[in-house]
């Protein structure tokens, strides 16, 4: 019975000790933790994004695949930040995403950079990507068709003569 009563009394100490201790919500997500449907870490979104910015520079002709390959880093992001919502890592990666859409001349990917960049303002509004990416919408510059210069000729073009 002796015993017994110890092991009780212990047991009660452990849960009061532990029920003592404060509670504590991660901010930042770790680096083994894996996100979305594909189990990206961390690092995976961001050399996800960082690759595929490289290969459109390169191969645009593969865009689409490129773009498969960001829908899943997007998933990623999102399911990071429903975990961590105040992880200031996110900030980095979606100020990434919006460059990558931003370089590609479609009109879903202008419009997919200014969704990114509006995602990023309302969430991370007080990091660095948030006030850059607040001033770079407020002076259309996300989004925006890119113009294209046009080589102007002031010279007269030669005539043929008769």
């Amino acid at each position: 019975m002796k015993r017994f009563v110890v092991a009780v009394l212990m047991l009660l100490m452990s849960a009061g000790v532990a029920g003592a201790q404060p509670k504590t919500s991660a901010r930042v997500a770790p680096a083994d933790e894996y996100f979305g449907r594909l189990k990206m870490s961390i690092l995976g979104i961001a050399n996800v994004i960082k690759d595929q910015t490289r290969n459109y520079d390169v191969r645009p002709d593969l865009l689409q695949s490129e773009l498969g390959a960001v829908r899943f880093a997007v998933d990623a992001i999102r399911d990071w930040e429903r975990k961590y919502p105040q992880d200031p890592w996110i900030a980095k990666n979606l100020f990434a995403l919006e460059r990558f859409y931003n370089q590609i001349p479609t009109d879903e990917c202008r419009e997919k950079a200014r969704q990114t960049m509006v995602w990023l303002v309302h969430d991370f509004p007080n990091t660095w990507y948030g006030r850059t990416g607040k001033r770079e919408l407020a002076e259309g510059k996300v989004g925006n068709a890119v113009a294209v210069p046009v080589a102007v000729d002031d010279a007269p073009s030669p005539q043929a003569s008769p």
